[in-house]
């Protein structure tokens, strides 16, 4: 690895570092406006797999974390969900959950805000919950390029150090992995590894 970073930049990134490295795709402060201001609203971040669903909820949860974050996997038990106390909840992976187990919990909870990959719009319908859907694809040049001068300065081991990574890499990293930014940040972890 470089000796000009502490750690390898495009390594994982601890949920405390989330808000210095993300560039969000929404404004979070109209979206934390709505969620206290709003009395029954499904709030679904929509995208295929690396397209930073999973970070943008854990960005908007550290602004609220006052309300439970549940990581849903297949041994979930979708009751710990509906018998915690909060009106409002944050659900990672809500696709983990059975179609009925996702219409009982937007039933039973105000405000609901969660990552899947596909529109959970008919389990939102049979609960009579609006919905407001963030769509995670496309990817744009100048915020990837952010993103990865952010990784990079994260982890300079001096503020002098402005390594940054020319337009030509960023339009081959797109051209090879499109808006996967996931796949994006795996190929770089290997080459500063």
């Amino acid at each position: 690895m470089n000796k000009n970073y502490k750690h390898n930049p495009f390594a994982g990134v601890f949920e405390e570092d989330i808000e210095t490295i993300l560039v969000p795709k929404f404004n979070v402060d109209d979206l934390i406006h709505q969620i206290h201001n709003t009395k029954s609203l499904a709030i679904e971040f929509i995208g295929k797999q690396g397209r930073g669903k999973t970070t943008h909820l854990v960005y908007l949860h550290k602004k609220m974390e006052h309300y439970p974050l549940f990581l849903c996997d297949e041994n979930t038990n979708v009751n710990d969900i509906i018998n915690n106390k909060s009106d409002v909840v944050f659900i990672d992976s809500i696709h983990h959950l059975n179609f009925l187990e996702r219409v009982k919990i937007f039933k039973a909870k105000k405000i609901v805000i969660y990552t899947t990959h596909w529109s959970r719009k008919i389990a939102c319908l049979l609960a009579q919950k609006n919905k407001l859907t963030l769509r995670f694809k496309g990817i744009n040049k100048e915020t990837l390029h952010e993103i990865i001068n952010k990784r990079l300065e994260l982890a300079s081991r001096d503020d002098s150090n402005k390594n940054t990574i020319h337009n030509s890499e960023i339009n081959k990293l797109i051209d090879n992995f499109g808006d996967n930014y996931r796949g994006i940040i795996n190929h770089l972890y290997k080459q500063y590894q």
